[in-house]
């Protein structure tokens, strides 16, 4: 349970009784987003504490309620965290993730750090669910959220074939973005990353990746702008938490570009600095993205299961539910990448 800023606790609680329409799951795994310790450091507004955070989450069906016909127990499923209302135009128009009531797992329901999760009827009816028939590793099918999210982040970002992508950010979601940047047919990739460890990670296990840059050693601006001859960069992501990285990003974009405020920011992050010239001159795009769609989180396993996209090398860490604060520790340490918390081990 998440009891508030710095405060999570493991405690025992009654496992959740089944209602109709609803599902009931056996959590397999559940990964530390980024999001996760946002909450943890600083809340956010739509969590109302005690709750149970966490909704990276593969399980396997325990119980099924009345009504529910499409799911049987004892299915492994990979389960997406944005919750769909199913009225709004947003939701009615294929962009849940936008969902004017913006319900989560992990946020208005309770998340996957748990043995066991009552899956509502709003999310049987109309959220991410996906039943898997292979062979995968609970592990890996958990990692469907984020690469959903990822997929997302693409998509908003009017992404042109042989285009030059910059990535902020040699964390999960950094990587994961690389990682895709062959499936969108990149031209050249460039990964920025201020960790010597990460990015010596990234040269062993991200082939995609054609340029390192630790901006600690370096002027990433000066660097990426000398590289493309100052033309700038097609898509930039901002895969992290730095505001000055999203300043940065607004620099070394090109005519037409894209950058993609991918990672979210503490509350307490200063505004960024922002000359619109740069915008009205380049007639460059800013644009964020958020969450994924039930559509998206299909995309995302289908390139897991084709074996498109190998997620094993990020999965570093593991941990039982008990340890839970260990797992959060490591996972804001940046010592290592995704850490899965394993609550029926």
């Amino acid at each position: 349970f998440w009891y508030g800023p710095g405060k999570l606790e493991v405690k025992e609680h009654p496992i959740p009784e089944v209602i109709k329409g609803s599902i009931l799951v056996k959590i397999e795994a559940c990964a530390i987003c980024g999001s996760d310790l946002r909450i943890f450091n600083d809340g956010n507004p739509r969590i109302d504490p005690p709750r149970i955070i966490g909704h990276e989450i593969s399980g396997i069906i325990a119980k099924v309620g009345d009504g529910v016909n499409d799911y049987k127990v004892g299915d492994l499923i990979s389960i997406g965290a944005d919750v769909p209302c199913g009225k709004c135009d947003h939701c009615n128009n294929g962009r849940s993730n936008c969902c004017d009531i913006n319900y989560a797992i992990g946020y208005q329901f309770d998340g996957g750090f748990s043995q066991y999760m009552l899956l509502d009827p709003l999310m049987v009816k109309y959220g991410p669910i996906q039943v898997i028939k292979n062979n995968l590793s609970p592990d890996i099918v958990a990692l469907a959220e984020p690469l959903a999210c990822c997929i997302n982040g693409y998509e908003r970002s009017l992404i042109k074939p042989e285009s030059t992508i910059v990535v902020f950010g040699g964390g999960p979601i950094g990587l994961m973005l690389c990682l895709l940047a062959p499936i969108y047919n990149k031209k050249r990739l460039i990964l920025i990353e201020p960790s010597n460890d990460r990015l010596d990670f990234a040269k062993k296990y991200i082939d995609p990746i054609d340029i390192f840059i630790n901006p600690n050693n370096i002027d990433p601006v000066k660097k990426i702008m000398s590289l493309t001859k100052n033309v700038g960069v097609d898509l930039i992501f901002t895969a992290n938490p730095i505001v000055k990285t999203h300043e940065q990003a607004i620099q070394i974009l090109a005519k037409r570009g894209v950058v993609n405020f991918f990672g979210g920011l503490p509350q307490s992050a200063k505004q960024i600095n922002l000359l619109s010239n740069i915008i009205h001159y380049k007639e460059a795009y800013i644009t964020g993205s958020h969450g994924s769609t039930p559509k998206q989180h299909e995309k995302a396993l289908k390139l897991i299961i084709d074996k498109k996209i190998n997620l094993e090398p990020l999965i570093t860490h593991k941990f039982p539910l008990e340890k839970i604060k260990d797992a959060f520790a490591l996972a804001s340490s940046s010592k290592g990448l995704k850490v899965i918390v394993n609550p029926n081990v």
